[in-house]
């Protein structure tokens, strides 16, 4: 195996370990990497445990744009087109701005979903809010059950609390004249 053969192999399988240690993908480099003609990326991702379709090179000239074309055309659909390089002493990588955004935003997105699940809990039938840190396992929602009607019955009631409910509420059955 020539030289600069062994220096593409050696930084394919150095982003396939980052990507292992840091995302827990299931990635790895693909053995046909370099070989044959038909399109195919350098790192394999065959459960697409990322968004992206890597393209690795390692050379000492830089060729950006032409590194760029083989990325996007060798990608699947729906996956991001990313080139990684080593330049001087650092790994780089190439994505459209787009796609940066869309990362970002998606990442805004689980923060704010995660904000709202860490949200204080008010309870139903006091108002009270308690904090989720400090909610005892008998409080839980999940002992929360639900009457045949489908209404909320709060722990340590018997009823639910809708006035109406033909099935446990405080309407009292008509009596039936004799």
């Amino acid at each position: 195996m020539s030289e600069s053969s062994e220096k593409g192999k050696s930084l394919e399988n150095q982003v396939a370990k980052l990507l292992k240690k840091k995302l827990g993908a299931r990635v790895s480099r693909d053995k046909r990497s370099g070989a044959g003609s038909h399109q195919k990326m350098d790192i394999s991702d065959y459960f697409q445990d990322t968004p992206l379709d890597i393209e690795v090179k390692n050379h000492k000239t830089i060729k950006i744009k032409e590194w760029w074309r083989q990325a996007v055309s060798g990608a699947s659909f729906s996956r991001i087109p990313t080139v990684v390089f080593q330049a001087d002493d650092e790994v780089l990588a190439t994505i459209r701005f787009s796609d940066l955004v869309d990362l970002i935003a998606e990442t805004q997105q689980h923060k704010v979903e995660i904000k709202k699940l860490r949200a204080p809990i008010v309870k139903i039938a006091t108002g009270e809010v308690v904090d989720q840190d400090h909610i005892k396992p008998s409080e839980s929602r999940s002992s929360w059950k639900e009457c045949r009607a489908g209404n909320i019955v709060s722990p340590g009631e018997k009823k639910c609390l809708v006035k109406d409910c033909p099935y446990c509420s405080n309407k009292k059955p008509k009596k039936e004249k004799k």
